[in-house]
């Protein structure tokens, strides 16, 4: 396990471990394949003051333009609608997984999302919003939707405890789960929109932590700062070959005793964190959160005893690109 002793540490030595690496053997043959052919991954960071002040339902139309903005440039396209062609379909069965856990995604972050989604021919019929129970989806201002029209909403857990899940245990490197029947019946894409927050255990809770809310079983999985297992998961056949965007949400943060949600520790960064290599949007993340926890007077999390080790073994088994000086940083 990394040890690093500082932010600045932990980034120079995730780049030093993943200098010698490459892409290891046993890696998916379509992530070798797509590491291969590319240069620098791309995050976006999309920021407007506005987005700070006041409610984020107020800010609607912001998202969007944000959002597009951001896409345009992750995709280099030259308008949002060809952005969003460039990732998905008319017969794309897209879930986009939110997280309801403490400091919520923000619904008018994800209806920016849908509204991507639907400009790229996606209908509506084929886009669900999902988390694990009906009542937290609720409680964050999500409108529930289980019927065949429109943009489908609720949780694995939508008739009762227990009721969403496959009968049958996958296992994952060191995790055994039921995973979701919605990963695993009801869509061949995904989108993973986290918040940007800390997280007691793990350091940090942002894209790849989002995929414990598929297990049946999480709570098994937190010994060693959650390490490798928040891998494991997010390296299922369910989830890691579907997996096409995250769009970290910033528009309010936590930057420290998370995942539950502290109103002493909020932060309203006011912003969007965008790209399609899943570890580099962490690691720009995990960055961001360091430094607001410095800027704040507190400790590193690695001084904490929770440094977020998870995004290194990610990067390692060749989920994508952990190593600052290998990742395209943009803003709009």
């Amino acid at each position: 396990m990394l040890q690093p002793s500082t932010r600045r540490e932990f980034l120079g030595q995730v780049g030093a471990v993943l200098a010698g690496i490459g892409v290891p053997a046993s890696a998916p043959a379509e992530v070798a394949a797509s590491r291969a052919a590319r240069s620098k991954p791309r995050v976006i960071v999309a920021r407007d003051e506005a987005l700070a002040r006041g409610a984020v339902a107020e800010h609607g139309e912001l998202l969007r333009k944000l959002l597009n903005a951001a896409m345009q440039k992750l995709t280099g396209s030259a308008d949002a609608s060809a952005a969003w062609r460039r990732l998905f379909t008319p017969d794309d069965r897209v879930g986009i997984k939110v997280n309801t856990l403490g400091l919520s995604t923000q619904p008018a972050v994800v209806d920016a999302i849908v509204a991507g989604l639907r400009s790229a021919g996606v209908p509506a019929e084929n886009i669900i919003i999902w988390d694990r129970f009906d009542v937290e989806l609720n409680r964050a201002g999500f409108r529930l939707n289980r019927s065949a029209a429109g943009v489908k909403c609720h949780g694995t857990d939508a008739e009762h405890y227990g009721s969403g899940y496959l009968p049958d245990v996958e296992t994952s490197g060191r995790i055994g789960s039921c995973f979701s029947r919605i990963l695993a019946e009801d869509v061949n894409a995904l989108i993973s929109v986290p918040v940007l927050k800390d997280h007691n255990l793990a350091g940090v809770s942002l894209g790849l932590k989002n995929w414990f809310g598929a297990i049946h079983n999480p709570n098994k999985y937190h010994d060693r700062n959650c390490d490798p297992y928040i891998v494991d998961v997010a390296s299922h056949r369910y989830i890691r070959p579907r997996w096409r965007l995250t769009v970290c949400d910033g528009s309010r943060a936590q930057y420290n005793a998370g995942p539950q949600q502290h109103p002493a520790y909020a932060w309203p960064y006011g912003g969007l964190l965008v790209g399609t290599d899943v570890v580099a949007v962490d690691a720009v993340a995990a960055d961001l959160l360091e430094a607001e926890r410095k800027a704040r007077g507190l400790p590193s999390l690695r001084a904490e005893r929770r440094p977020p080790v998870h995004i290194a073994t990610a990067a390692a088994r060749g989920l994508g690109e952990a190593d600052p000086a290998k990742i395209e940083r943009l803003e709009v």
